[in-house]
């Protein structure tokens, strides 16, 4: 049963890793190749180590920042699908966090009452809750207020952002299209919240009588003893529920198909952004060869993301 545990995890990620590191290495090619320009010099690096680590790191960037493939093209990357992943993601993270935390103190040290009760079980619903239909109601939210919200904020913003700090601020803060990185870091926030949440609320609940009474008499105060004292005895669950939630919403695709809605290019976080799940789904439904191996690709670089997390996330809650 042991094995039977195990099988589907080694399966999906070996065939995952298998292929989409094969694709990612056909692209990358020869690392010598970029480095044809530059005069050998035998003296200074008498086996060219020097410049196969050059060659190898030029490759990667190149591969880390090119465009994806269109039906026909011979080099691909991955660029505008990492940086709104990695946007969305870290947005929708702190900001599920920043919302999660205090949910759960409450529910953890008000379990008393009854509408901690109703709280922790909207919480556990939530946390099972089709993605898809977040996704849908924030679509919903975001096409009701969006005009008005360009015309009275995000305009006059930008405008007044841009000629203090430059064209640059464009690509972060203006008027919002109907899907944007905003959109979409919304809705996995909504999905963060409630992992976030029952993991600080179980940790604030487990917290033994004697330390809370010995925190509640020192700090004075019922908010700095919640939020600062006892914070810190439940430091290493929170952060571990943190990451394991940032994990999850990095490979989430179905709500972002109704806000960020995918894009090919490097765009401002306003409009249509690119994510590297929307771009899997999108690619693995094509006839080409080419879009296919960019997937497998692309699930590759977001599986590494994904365990690179988990493996933090497991060092961090057994670290004494």
């Amino acid at each position: 049963m042991g094995v039977l545990a195990v099988l589907p995890l080694f399966l999906i990620i070996g065939d995952v890793m298998f292929k989409g590191v094969s694709a990612i290495v056909k692209q990358l090619g020869s690392p010598w190749e970029f480095l044809a320009w530059l005069p050998p010099d035998p003296l200074a690096d008498r086996w060219g180590v020097g410049r196969l680590l050059v060659g190898t790191l030029y490759s990667l960037w190149e591969f880390l920042t090119r465009l994806p493939p269109d039906p026909f093209a011979d080099r691909w990357g991955i660029g505008p699908l990492l940086v709104g992943t990695l946007y969305m993601t870290a947005l929708g993270a702190v900001v599920g966090f920043i919302v999660g935390f205090p949910i759960g103190v409450y529910i953890g040290e008000m379990r008393k009452e009854a509408f901690a009760n109703v709280a922790r079980a909207s919480v556990n619903v939530l946390v099972e809750f089709p993605t898809i239909t977040i996704g849908l109601f924030v679509y919903a939210v975001f096409v009701f207020v969006i005009e008005d919200l360009n015309r009275t904020l995000l305009s006059p913003l930008s405008e007044w952002l841009t000629s203090a700090l430059g064209d640059g601020v464009g690509q972060f803060i203006g008027p919002l299209g109907g899907y944007n990185a905003y959109a979409g870091a919304l809705a996995l926030s909504i999905i963060m919240i409630p992992y976030v949440a029952l993991v600080t609320a179980s940790a604030y609940a487990s917290i033994p009588d004697s330390i809370r009474e010995a925190a509640y008499s020192i700090s004075g105060r019922e908010f700095k003893a919640m939020f600062i004292v006892l914070r810190k005895a439940v430091s290493r669950a929170v952060l571990t529920a943190a990451l394991l939630g940032t994990a999850k919403i990095a490979g989430e695709t179905a709500p972002l198909l109704f806000t960020a809605l995918g894009n090919i290019y490097y765009a401002p976080f306003t409009q249509a952004t690119a994510a590297i799940p929307l771009w899997i789904w999108y690619a693995a439904q094509t006839p080409y060869d080419v879009q296919i191996e960019s997937a497998y690709g692309a699930a590759a670089v977001l599986l590494v993301i994904v365990l690179t997390l988990f493996a933090v996330a497991k060092l961090a809650a057994q670290k004494r």
